[in-house]
């Protein structure tokens, strides 16, 4: 199933088949940035979610729990504010010092175009909704294994998603080693945006902080350049441990008491499993 995922992606990505008229720009980007295949993808997930005896809508509605904490829902998006800023405006040198304090912002009026906006509204649709099918297929696989299908359907989703961008190396000169740190970078915020959308149920909101991410970076140096860079100092390599490090320590803090039980919740509402140990039940603080 999850290599058939994977085949889904190369199946709805940039759709330059439809042949649409660059005189038409906002089609043209539209088709050619891969936006409406991975709209197209997103609604074959919901069926396919209804086909394996899941919740059609990915997006849960909201149902206040007794173990809901507004403090831990207002961290968790913090937590993937700093994350998001950290990626786009980071930026390290010979100095050690830098990966944990040196920031730079370089947006430009130039990359302020079309392109732009639809190369990373597209990645933002696509790579979550595959995310969430693979969220799915880890939580159905392990559906019973109550202690252990939250972090596996967390951090085997998150590595994947890290393992998905091994197909960047040469893009417009992306380096190899730059791959590889791209491939561990971003797995910190696969790990981060799982439990941001099985805390809160809204697959908009992980969709929102990728398309973020992406485009920000766009602003920055444009849709067609590099996607990452790496120089082989040790604050790159401290660069990349923050990157990780930082949410996996959030995310593991994620997996005990009130917090688990609200995710837990979502997971079992997901599969449409109707008796929930954790539903209603009083969880100890922590």
């Amino acid at each position: 199933m999850l290599l058939a995922v994977y085949f889904l992606d190369q199946q709805y990505g940039p759709d330059v088949s439809l042949r649409i008229s660059r005189n038409l720009r906002f089609l043209h980007s539209v088709t050619g940035q891969g936006v409406i295949a991975a709209l197209a993808l997103l609604i074959i997930a919901c069926f396919l979610g209804k086909a394996w005896g899941c919740h059609f809508n990915p997006n849960l509605k909201f149902i206040k729990s007794r173990n809901f904490q507004i403090s831990t829902f207002i961290l968790l998006l913090a937590f993937a504010t700093l994350d998001l800023f950290y990626n786009a405006f980071s930026v390290t040198d010979k100095q050690i010092w830098t990966a944990f304090f040196y920031f730079s912002s370089d947006i430009q009026a130039k990359y302020f175009t079309l392109p732009s906006l639809t190369s990373a509204i597209e990645p933002g649709i696509l790579e979550e909704t595959e995310r969430y099918l693979m969220i799915l297929i880890f939580l159905t696989g392990f559906k019973y294994a109550r202690k252990w299908r939250l972090p596996i359907a967390v951090y085997a989703s998150g590595i994947l998603f890290g393992l998905s961008h091994a197909g960047n190396v040469g893009w417009n000169g992306e380096t190899f080693s730059a791959t590889i740190a791209q491939v561990i970078g971003v797995m910190g915020s696969g790990f981060l945006w799982a439990a941001l959308y099985l805390y809160t149920g809204k697959l908009w909101l992980p969709m929102l902080y990728h398309f973020l991410m992406d485009y920000l970076a766009n602003l920055q140096s444009g849709w067609n350049s590099a996607g990452w860079t790496f120089s082989g100092y040790a604050s790159d390599y401290i660069q990349e441990i923050l990157m990780v490090g930082v949410p996996l320590v959030f995310t593991i803090w994620m997996m005990y008491g009130k917090r688990r039980a609200v995710i837990e919740e979502n997971v079992d509402r997901l599969l449409n499993l109707k008796d929930s140990k954790f539903i209603n039940k009083k969880v100890s603080r922590n």
